[in-house]
């Protein structure tokens, strides 16, 4: 990708490509929302062989070469089976001593840095701390406080802010129509990766069954409901698994956030707006402190499931203190 083409973040993405790049750089921020082809861009556009324009020309060479992943002097380093192990990272070390083949600089970046073992990480401390002057080390982590504090502190650290809706939207625009659009950026998470990866329809299909499950359980007023429907398919299956249970509770918080909107007269926040009267009834029905407590539990859920608690475990007791705050209320 040209520089002058990337979604978001200008001020980072227009310091760095004056050549403000350090030694060595830590770059933060959600999961998809351009890191790594920043930092691919960046090690591209330091190798292009018309450093008279603006951005990389995407024609020469070594821009193609880039392109197809095959420049010498741009190694990605990404996990295997999970992990960065430290047979991988004493290969850096070595290989990071070596001055360009071809280009100007050597760019050695480091996907996923956080999942360095402890001693993958410290054998590299001494590396990162003094790269020499014709290399530059990038660190990409979603989850930087992961990593050990000694790695932290060698990196300047750059936080790439999530993206806008707006900017998502913007990429999108060439892949459908405007409503379904709106849709795919909101559900994004922030994210133009999570956007391009999004079943909208399953998305759809799955907040739906969220939000039977809500309005069923309050006409209801009764757990009894909500376990009789979490033994039905296609839940009964889905509650089995770690990943579709986070995404479960990802859809319940996007309705809790929705309730919330709704209850405070705000409807110009609401996600799904094609669910807007329902949503408003159960706003006035549920109240703000149940709402508010149901949006505290949710996030407890979402920290447990991460944190290898059984999913279905974690379901159902999102709805019993659930069920307990609309009791004491």
């Amino acid at each position: 990708m040209k520089i002058k083409d990337f979604i978001g973040n200008k001020a980072i993405v227009q310091l760095l490509s004056r050549g403000q790049l350090p030694p060595t750089s830590l770059f933060t921020g959600l999961d998809g929302i351009g890191k790594k082809t920043l930092a691919l861009s960046l090690a591209a556009f330091a190798n292009c062989k018309n450093r008279h324009r603006e951005d990389l020309c995407g024609e020469c060479s070594s821009c193609v070469k880039s392109t197809r992943g095959q420049h010498p002097d741009i190694q990605l380093l990404e996990p295997q089976k999970g992990s960065l192990k430290i047979e991988t990272m004493r290969e850096f070390s070595h290989e990071v001593q070596f001055r360009p083949f071809e280009g100007r600089s050597r760019f050695f970046i480091i996907d996923q840095a956080e999942t360095m073992t402890e001693e993958a990480a410290h054998s590299i401390l001494k590396t990162i701390e003094e790269p020499p002057a014709s290399s530059k080390i990038v660190l990409i982590s979603a989850f930087p406080y992961q990593l050990l504090d000694t790695i932290r502190s060698r990196c300047q650290i750059f936080r790439f802010r999530p993206l806008r809706q707006s900017e998502v939207q913007g990429y999108l625009k060439d892949n459908g129509p405007p409503e379904k659009l709106e849709m795919a950026a909101a559900y994004s998470e922030c994210s133009i990766a999570r956007s391009l990866e999004l079943d909208l329809e399953t998305t759809l299909q799955e907040r739906d069954l969220m939000l039977k499950l809500l309005s069923a359980w309050r006409a209801d007023q009764s757990f009894t409901i909500v376990y009789q429907q979490c033994e039905r398919t296609p839940l009964k299956e889905g509650l089995k698994n770690r990943e579709q249970v986070e995404r479960y509770l990802y859809l319940l918080q996007v309705l809790g956030e929705d309730l919330y909107f709704m209850y405070v007269n705000t409807p110009h926040r609401v996600i799904n707006r094609d669910r807007i009267e329902e949503l408003e009834k159960l706003s006035r029905t549920f109240g703000l402190n149940w709402i508010m407590n149901f949006l505290y539990h949710v996030g407890q859920s979402k920290w447990e499931v991460g944190h290898y608690v059984n999913p279905l475990m974690c379901f159902e007791t999102l709805w019993i203190m659930s069920r307990c705050e609309m009791s004491n209320a």
